[in-house]
């Protein structure tokens, strides 16, 4: 299974976020059973999607029955159709970096706090919406997350290292 030189940065994208999933897996198994529950759900869920989407870049049969299957489109029209600006590794480590503050800021202040700046911060710099937009939006994702996790599954969300130290 050969991938074409074009798709080898979304392979060496794919293959890193791969790896940081099977850590976070194994890292999970260090949790208590009901603390790992929800982050094996999450990496479980993550390892084959991460797998069809490599296989979908090579070129080989395979490949071109998980791409028709997903976007009904060959390989090749994916490639036609796909966006041409092009992602320099700065720029895939810029996400990486949003993502790893996002992943600080939930381990120091906790779930409830981080989502609304995280989100807020996101759809502002990072997707060019309106302050109102952003803020509406980030109201929205932190009252679901409320709603879904607290209300509804009874989950008690992260509250952050902060919380433990000075409450």
């Amino acid at each position: 299974m050969k991938i074409p030189e074009h798709r080898r940065a979304s392979a060496y994208y794919i293959l890193f976020t791969l790896a940081f999933v099977i850590l976070f897996i194994v890292t999970s198994y260090q949790y208590k059973l009901t603390d790992r529950m929800f982050p094996l759900l999450v990496g479980y869920v993550a390892l084959p999607l991460l797998i069809l989407d490599l296989l979908a870049l090579t070129d080989s049969k395979i490949g071109e029955k998980i791409s028709i299957f997903f976007s009904a489109k060959t390989p090749e029209q994916v490639d036609e159709d796909a966006d041409k600006t092009e992602r320099t590794m700065a720029k895939e480590l810029t996400i990486f970096a949003w993502m790893g503050a996002l992943v600080l800021g939930i381990y120091l202040v906790g779930f409830l706090p981080c989502t609304p700046i995280f989100v807020y911060c996101w759809m502002k710099y990072r997707g060019g919406y309106s302050i109102r937009e952003s803020c509406y939006l980030s109201i929205a994702t932190t009252a679901f997350v409320y709603i879904l996790f607290e209300l509804i599954l009874q989950y008690e969300l992260y509250p952050g290292i902060f919380l433990y130290w000075y409450g």
